[in-house]
Formats: C-alpha cells, structure tokens, sequence
C-alpha cells in the first residue's frame, strides 16, 4: 500500500482515498475468509472493548463488515468528487493456521492506521473529508486491540497450532460443492456490485437504499453458504488464489476489479440477468440430494433471490417510464 504523507490537492485527496479503497475492499474479504475458515465458538477471547468473553470468528466477521462501510464511505466521496470508485484490491492472504491469521489481521489493521494518521492534511482545507479519516482510523484502532487480544488469548490456549478447514479433496470432482462454490462467487460479485451502485446514486435516496438492502441480502446468503461448505466437508474458497508450497494461499484477484453499468438504466439492466442466473443456479442446488438442513436453507435464499427478480425489473421498468431519468 503507497503510504500518502500529504494531502492538500484534490489529487492528493483522491490518492489518499483510492488507495484506502482498495485497502478496505481487501480486508473486507480477507477478514471474513479468515473467519469463515474456523469452528464457531471454540477461539474465545476477553474483548478489550466490549468487555466480555467474545468468539473469535464472529467478531472477526464484524470487523470485517466495519470496512465494508469503511469501503462505502470512501466510495461516496469519491463519486461525489467525480471519480470512479475502484474495485482493485490489495492482496488477500490465506495461511494455514488460525494464528498466522489473526497476526496479518493486526498487522494490516496497524498499516493501515498509519496510512490515515500519518497523511498531512492541510488545515481547513478539506474538513470534512479529514474528520471522516479520523473516525474511520479511530474503528481501526479498536480493531487492533481487538485483534491483538484474540492473538494473546489463542497463543495461551492449547489450541495455538490450531488449523484452518480445508479444502474438500474432491471439490473439483463433486458437483454439489462445484455448485455451491460457483454460487459464492455470484452472491459475492452480487454483494460487491449493489454497492457499486450504491455509491454511483447515492444522491437518490430512494434508489440508494433499494440497491443497498439487497447487497446485503447476498452477503448474508454467502455467510451462510460458508457454513454449508464446512457442514459438508468444504471452506470458503480464496478465488484466484494461488497456493505455495507452505500452504499459504494468496490472491490479487479475490473479487472483479469492474462492474458494468455505468448510469441508472445500464446498471439496472445489468442486474436483471445476474439474479435470474442466481435463481437458476438456486433451482439446481435444491433439485440435489442434500440434507435437509442444508435444502432448507438454500431454499431460503432461493426465495429471497427471486424477490430481487421481481424488485430489479420493477425499477427497471419504472426508470424507463420516468423523462429525465439518468
């Protein structure tokens, strides 16, 4: 990550706040693979500022949910500045073990503290913009310490050499988890590009938080999917991850850099297909032999999709009866 020392342009802005995006897309991923890769509630550690005995894997998920809003506000301003929000991250690391994990989480949570305290604003020039780098390096802070107890009280357990799930050895031969695996990177890419278009209209209000609620249906839909995979043997994969020999998976691709649509009606066109595709996708995964429990919940998801079918082509239809409309 290019570290910005100072900031008194416009470009410099710009620099500051596109380097910070793509920053926070990656940890907003690399930090729920993280979690998504370790049992519920065996990791258990005293929060330092919630105060109390807290999971491990679910505050990690919610830490990584925090940059997710980190991403959408600095997207915001950007668009609001004229400049295309980018979908470029940094690089997303997997290792084996739980710790190695935790400790890259407070390592980047520190790096990318000095990257929003150290950056020189020029007084009074761009206020608002630099009380939001100091909030959003105030929550980062807190993901430090937060971090770092998970660190302490793992590395005084027994369970300091614990390992990440695995793969499943026939993923690629087994078509329910091919399946499941090709349903992620949908919900994911859906998830990502709702909130393209949340920072691209976020001066209508209305459209806004439309597109808003649905990101975060597909997100919930790939946390749950996450679950499915280690219900049957599998873990969330890393996507265009390349493995090394000491296991480590690392990836600069984890998710699309560009997303189509770049006005309302092209933006809405696009998403019409892709949550018909997802429907389809849906279909395919119930008609299979799965338990129960896991039918029941993919059943969920397919009903909640097929709402979007239905709230994507009325947007669509209504922008195109509406002059004016851009």
């Amino acid at each position: 990550m290019e570290k910005i020392k100072t900031v008194k342009t416009r470009e410099d802005v710009v620099k500051l706040l596109s380097a910070a995006l793509e920053h926070e897309w990656a940890v907003s991923f690399e930090y729920v693979v993280h979690a998504y890769s370790m049992p519920k509630g065996r990791f258990l550690y005293d929060d330092p500022v919630l105060r109390q005995r807290t999971d491990a894997r679910a505050q990690s998920i919610q830490i990584g949910i925090d940059e997710m809003y980190h991403a959408l506000q600095l997207g915001i301003i950007l668009t609001q500045m004229g400049v295309e929000p980018s979908f470029r991250t940094d690089e997303v690391v997997r290792f084996p073990r739980v710790l190695d994990n935790l400790k890259r989480d407070k390592m980047t949570e520190e790096t990318v503290t000095d990257l929003y305290q150290s950056a020189e604003v020029e007084p009074g020039a761009h206020p608002k913009i630099e009380n939001m780098i100091w909030n959003i390096s105030s929550d980062e802070v807190r993901h430090i310490r937060q971090f770092g107890a998970m660190i302490e009280a793992l590395e005084a357990s027994p369970d300091a050499e614990a390992l990440c799930f695995r793969a499943h050895p026939e993923r690629d031969r087994r078509d329910d988890l091919k399946l499941l695996h090709g349903i992620c990177r949908l919900e994911n890419e859906l998830t990502h590009r709702y909130l393209k278009y949340v920072m691209l209209f976020s001066e209508h209000q209305d459209l806004h938080q439309r597109l808003f609620k649905n990101s975060v249906n597909h997100m919930r839909h790939w946390d749950k999917l996450a679950g499915i995979l280690v219900k049957l043997g599998d873990v969330i994969a890393v996507e265009n991850a390349e493995t090394g020999p000491d296991g480590v998976e690392r990836s600069l691709r984890p998710m699309p850099a560009e997303y189509p649509g770049t006005d309302r009606i092209s933006a809405l066109q696009s998403l019409l297909p892709s949550e018909e595709l997802l429907v389809t996708e849906y279909e395919r995964a119930t008609a299979m032999a799965l338990p129960e429990d896991i039918l029941a919940q993919l059943k969920v998801h397919l009903a909640l999709t097929r709402e979007h079918v239905f709230t994507q082509g009325q947007l669509l239809a209504n922008a195109g009866r509406i002059k004016g409309l851009g």
